[in-house]
Formats: structure tokens, sequence, C-alpha cells
């Protein structure tokens, strides 16, 4: 990096870990399975999983300082697939976005995404906009598409005033916790993810329109068709499809097996635990559902074991105003804990 003359570039220093905390994880209200007994009574912090690093005379320009940035990170995410940055001059949404551009990744749009958010911008989504009342397990984003992203970057405009914390696991952890015998039967049928969209979103629910940018229900059908998606068209102009995804993949730096799906974060008992839906309702009537890739159900106990198989190796990080966190998606996966207060956080995708 060279910037102009006179122009100071940012450096950044490691920082101590912060005071140690613990949160609470089994028996949490609307958190799917959070009852059986594979859930840890809490998960600790961080520590030292994600470096935290302090950013020194970052009030310059901003392409020097997103340059600084794009330094650090891709130093570091290759190493510890996290890494949060803090006191960076950033007081809003408008100031993240113009520093993740400076930072110059491909970004990926959020088409076919199922998270409720409002897709409003091409840089930066909310991170979230799912009642604050649920608790977000760890997952890797949209892993349960051909196309997903390869980092997602998180920014904190205001934390909640209670809890908000962003759990964090590293996969590679919990795949040495997953039986032998439950990754071979994985590997072997694969999974099956089921989606039932209404046309337009609400309040608990990703609408079609919305899920594929268009009203256009041929071009819809034409998109579905490409992707070899089983669809079909229901009462009230919804729509139903499915499709096969393996449950792993191999990361295409160090060729690891990689345990990256969605297999419990969709399963329809996600939505029976939600306080916005019946808890009564079929699997297929709930906004998504998964099986395995044969069509066969997945047991309750297997969903509930597997949940509380990811808690077991995650950790949280609590996010100050104007702090970035930055997750390799293939590896580090991210949630949110239920909140108080008005918690204002965004992300932007990367390939």
């Amino acid at each position: 990096m060279n910037p102009r003359p006179g122009t100071v570039a940012p450096t950044f220093t490691r920082t101590e870990p912060e005071a140690s905390f613990s949160v609470p994880v089994r028996n949490r209200p609307y958190l799917a399975g959070s009852d059986h007994d594979s859930f840890p009574e809490s998960v600790p912090d961080a520590g030292e999983m994600i470096p935290v690093l302090a950013v020194r005379d970052g009030g310059g320009a901003q392409r020097v300082l997103a340059a600084a940035v794009r330094e650090v990170v891709d130093e570091l995410l290759p190493r510890y697939g996290g890494v949060r940055l803090t006191g960076l001059p950033l007081a809003d949404r408008a100031a993240f976005e113009q520093l993740v551009t400076g930072m110059g990744y491909d970004r990926l749009a959020y088409h076919g995404g199922i998270a409720v958010r409002r897709v409003d911008s091409e840089v930066a989504l909310a991170a979230s906009e799912e009642d604050h009342r649920i608790t977000l397990s760890p997952h890797n984003e949209m892993a349960y598409l051909a196309t997903y992203p390869r980092r997602a970057i998180f920014f904190c405009e205001s934390p909640a005033t209670v809890g908000g914390e962003v759990p964090v696991n590293d996969i590679r952890e919990t795949l040495t916790l997953i039986p032998e015998q439950v990754r071979e039967l994985f590997q072997e049928k694969g999974i099956r993810y089921h989606r039932n969209l209404p046309r337009q979103s609400s309040a608990g629910e990703m609408g079609w329109v919305d899920t594929f940018g268009t009203d256009d229900r041929q071009a819809v059908e034409g998109h579905l068709a490409a992707s070899n998606y089983d669809f079909w068209w229901g009462e009230g102009d919804r729509l139903h499809y499915n499709y096969r995804r393996a449950a792993f993949a191999t990361h295409p730096e160090t060729g690891e097996t990689l345990w990256f799906n969605q297999v419990t974060e969709l399963h329809s008992s996600y939505w029976r635990s939600h306080p916005g839906f019946p808890s009564d309702l079929s699997d297929d009537d709930y906004p998504a559902t998964t099986t395995f890739g044969d069509g066969t159900p997945l047991t309750g106990e297997q969903v509930a074991f597997l949940r509380g198989t990811l808690w077991r190796t995650t950790r949280a990080v609590r996010m100050r105003a104007g702090d970035v966190l930055v997750l390799d998606n293939q590896v580090v996966q991210h949630g949110r804990f239920a909140y108080e207060g008005p918690r204002r956080h965004f992300v932007s995708l990367t390939r």
C-alpha cells in the first residue's frame, strides 16, 4: 500500500482479550432443541479464537483505510478464520458501505436467501430482521445454495442494550464431535432442502418476489428449472420447491473437508419454536424444512443432537459501535443471540 505523500497510513495493533464472559444457551427461550442433553449450559467468549485489532491513525482518506483493512483481513483470515477490527472511524451504515466498496472484494447479492431481511442495498444489508426474541444458531451463510459467500463482513452501528452477542463457531472443531456413522450417513445421502414461499414477504418469512428479485412467475420457473429444482405452485400463489445438496464442502485453499450445510437451521423444528408460528403444522407447511437427500425425514433426536453439537464448539463475540467482524464463511459460522434495545448490525457478503 502506497498512500499519497502527506497521508498517514493507518496501522493495526493486536489487543489483549477483553474481560471474559459467558452466555447461557441451555433451555434458552425460542432456541429450538435447547432442552436437549447435547446443548452446553453456556458458551464462553471468543477469547483469542478471533483476534481483535485496534486501528491507529485511521482518520485519513477512506481509500487508504479500506486498503489497510483489506491488507489485514487478507493476512489473518486464512490463519484464524475471523478477525475483529475496533476503533474504526465508522459512524453509520453509509460509512461501512464506503469502506466495503473500497476494499475491492467481489460482492455477492442476496438472491435465493431465506433470512428475513430487506434487500435494500447492493453493498450492505441488515444482518437480520428476525424477531429480537429469537436466538439464531451458528450457521454458514447461504450454505444451502450452490453460490454462497466466501466472506461475511459484519458492522455494528449500535449494539443492543442487553444481549445481541454474535455466536461464532469453527466448523472444523464441530466435525470432530460428530460420530463417524453420522458423518457417513450424510455423506451418502446428502440433504434435501424444502421451501414454501408466499408471494409477498411478511415480518416472519420472505416471499418469492423478494427472494428471486422478480414478480414474473415464468422468470422464477426458468431459474428453478435451470437449477434442477423440483417445484410447483400451490394455493394462494405460494411457491413450493426442493433440491438436493451435499452435506460437505471442500475448502478451496486448504483442501479440508468441511461440514457445510444448514440441515438443522432450516429444519421445520426451528419454526415450531418460533413465537410467530403455530407449533402444530406439518413440516411442509412451514417456510422451510430439511430431510435426507432421498427424502427420508430426520428424527427429532438427530436434529437436536446436531444442533447441540454445533453449540458445544461455539464462542461469543460482543461487538462495539464501529466494530467490523470479518469471517471466512466456509470455516467460521455466525449467528445472533436474542437481545433487547435498538441493535443495528449490517453485513456485506463477498466472493
